[in-house]
């Protein structure tokens, strides 16, 4: 037969495992929501990565090109360095006419969803370049400032710098799955 001390320890007992069931339950039901958003934003993000790539994969041409561009228009503005004269004007540079081009093409990715700190900075370049060289083009041909040039060298040099490193990025990304897939 149970005594009166046995009930009480009984109740207090019930007591004890419904305020410890409870707070596992609440535990539970904060946790389940907590976890399941955590797989969503990895899961946004993992898709956001995979779309970064794909943007990038679509943009290696003209990243490959205004590297190349840039690169050459730097060594012909480098040959005439001893030039104090403005010498843009009498440059025939597939670069110059490109500018415009490469803008455009980089205006459409600043204005999606993917974030890149380099190609924003790169976008950046191009569209102060094509500013300078809207402003030195409207110019008259006696008033043609050497200061445009060297703002267009200036920038070019840090556009040129910028896109290699997003290339060796990327490309080391596709090299490094290259490996992976020649080990399996």
């Amino acid at each position: 037969m149970l005594t009166q001390s046995d009930l009480i320890f009984n109740q207090e007992l019930a007591a004890w495992v419904q305020a410890i069931g409870s707070v596992f339950a609440i535990f539970v039901a904060i946790s389940i929501p907590l976890y399941l958003n955590y797989l969503q934003r990895k899961n946004m993000q993992q898709a956001m990565e995979i779309q970064k790539q794909k943007y990038f994969v679509i943009l290696f041409p003209s990243l490959y090109r205004i590297r190349r561009y840039s690169f050459d228009f730097l060594n012909h503005i480098e040959n005439h360095e001893n030039n104090i004269e403005n010498i843009m004007h009498t440059l025939d540079s597939l670069y110059l006419d490109l500018i415009p081009v490469f803008s455009k093409e980089l205006h459409i990715f600043v204005h999606s969803q993917i974030y890149d700190e380099d190609l924003n900075q790169l976008a950046f370049e191009f569209f102060f370049c094509e500013e300078v060289l809207h402003q030195h083009l409207n110019q008259p041909m006696d008033q043609k400032k050497k200061y445009h040039q060297d703002l267009i060298v200036q920038h070019t040099q840090k556009a040129y710098a910028l896109c290699e490193k997003i290339i060796k990025k990327n490309e080391k990304n596709y090299l490094d799955v290259e490996i992976d897939q020649s080990k399996i």
